[in-house]
């Protein structure tokens, strides 16, 4: 599982990147990180499929969210850290959300978490699915 976690961070690394170079290029809103979350646990899915011509076991899958919500965290709070040293903007967001009270930080990271998971979830299950149904359909 490791193999696959780890082309993950790749895959969501490089996701978060084009996207932070098309919103500072366009000058458009963020907040993209559903869409990379997305992209790489998709793009990590069919890379399982392809090399094992099945969908992840129960605990396959387990491992495989588990494994990939983790690191999506790390990437992400490495993200923040940098960003804090490349944009300005970012220092004074950080500087305003300190009044937020804790039950609110508690509230959305719960919810974050629980993003996150599911998409996961729906990336090494409904999606894995369908990677074997057109992958069966074209070999036949």
């Amino acid at each position: 599982m490791k193999k696959y976690i780890l082309y993950f961070c790749a895959a969501y690394a490089v996701a978060m990147i084009i996207i932070t170079i098309i919103i500072s290029f366009f000058d458009l809103p963020s907040g993209t990180s559903v869409g990379c979350l997305l992209a790489a646990g998709f793009a990590t899915s069919a890379k399982f499929v392809k090399d094992n011509r099945r969908i992840p076991e129960a605990h396959e899958k387990k491992k495989l969210v588990y494994g990939c919500l983790l690191a999506s965290l790390v990437i992400s709070f490495l993200a923040s850290i940098i960003a804090l040293f490349i944009f300005y903007e970012t220092a004074a967001f950080f500087q305003d959300i300190r009044t937020v009270p804790t039950f609110i930080w508690v509230i959305a990271l719960g919810l974050t978490l629980l993003i996150h998971y599911c998409i996961l979830a729906v990336s090494f299950g409904f999606f894995a699915n369908n990677q074997v149904k057109a992958l069966k359909k074209r070999q036949n």
